[in-house]
């Protein structure tokens, strides 16, 4: 694969991130557990080149080479997660996993999120497919900067010339393998965003017409106030500053049952704090701006009230 012109590295493995689990039992060697507190880790069968051409870093120790043979002595790389929980405060590398009959840890790598996005890491184990009987699925992971559809037609080619009886109608890029774990949540979030956007021009247009009746009902008081010498300016600042208490608590209450709705919120979120600072301010800035918007017209109109008219009117 690597042949292929825009090909970096490509690695095999039996399941790819956000796909299918099992799990193994996988204790260290020489430790006694307790009843029902035998470590339980995710098993990955992967080639030589698998981990490096996901980028998953190593931490210590190596990856998989070719001196990880059939014959050699059972290797296995795991992850930071099950070093910790196997072998807490000490080096992992060089000690004995109780799987496949006993496999010596050659290297820890970083954690990655197997399961969904939500979940942090477990216990991960990567095994060798040269020193290993139990699989049957294999998946081909090809890192390139060519684009997907442009790649496809030539790595169907070689597969072809390799092996004329392998499947090489289906391609997938990770970015889709993402979008699907996550498009459950990102239909709710946009729903979510739609309905907040509605509300939003809702409560603007409701705080433009509650000030625009005030104004009209204020008609002859404001015209009194500018008759003995009120400026525009003040006009202005009175209606808007109306208008600005309003959507100030407006805001107060509406920040209140939002932190009251994070935990709703956090099922739906990755990578982002439901209750990020940042996002409330904005939020909030937002809002008095709109209230802002929402005033002007009417706080405009007052304050080109005639004060003759005002006050000749009933």
């Amino acid at each position: 694969m690597t042949a292929i012109p825009g090909v970096e590295s490509a690695g095999l493995t039996d399941t790819l991130p956000l796909g299918r689990n099992r799990t193994w039992g996988a204790g260290a060697k020489g430790v006694s557990y307790a009843p029902g507190q035998y470590p339980i880790a995710f098993p990955r069968i992967v080639d030589d080149r698998y981990l490096q051409t996901m980028r998953i870093p190593l931490r210590l120790g190596r990856y998989f080479d070719a001196s990880d043979t059939a014959t050699s002595e059972k290797t296995i790389v795991i992850n930071e997660t099950m070093a910790r929980n196997l072998w807490p405060g000490r080096d992992a590398v060089g000690q004995i996993v109780n799987v496949q009959g006993g496999s010596r840890v050659i290297g820890v790598v970083g954690d990655i999120r197997h399961g969904t996005l939500e979940e942090a890491s477990g216990l991960e184990m990567y095994l060798n497919f040269r020193q290993i009987d139990d699989w049957n699925v294999v998946e081909l992971v090809v890192r390139t900067a060519r684009p997907a559809a442009s790649l496809a037609p030539d790595m169907r080619a070689v597969m072809k010339a390799f092996d004329p009886n392998l499947p090489a109608t289906e391609f997938t890029t990770l970015e889709q393998i993402v979008d699907h774990a996550v498009a459950p949540r990102r239909l709710i979030t946009d729903l979510l965003g739609g309905f907040s956007s509605l509300a939003l021009m809702l409560a603007a247009i409701g705080l433009y017409g509650v000030i625009s009746y005030s104004v009209s009902q204020r008609t002859r008081e404001i015209g009194i106030r500018m008759a003995v010498g009120a400026q525009r300016a003040d006009v202005l600042r009175l209606i808007i500053g109306e208008g600005c208490r309003m959507a100030g608590v407006g805001v107060v209450v509406g920040l209140g049952v939002a932190l009251l709705a994070t935990r709703v919120l956090k099922s739906l979120l990755y990578g982002v704090s439901a209750s990020d600072p940042l996002v409330f301010v904005t939020n909030a800035v937002v809002l008095v701006a709109v209230a802002l918007l929402a005033c002007a017209i009417p706080a405009r109109r007052a304050s080109r009230v005639d004060p003759m008219v005002a006050l000749r009117s009933e």
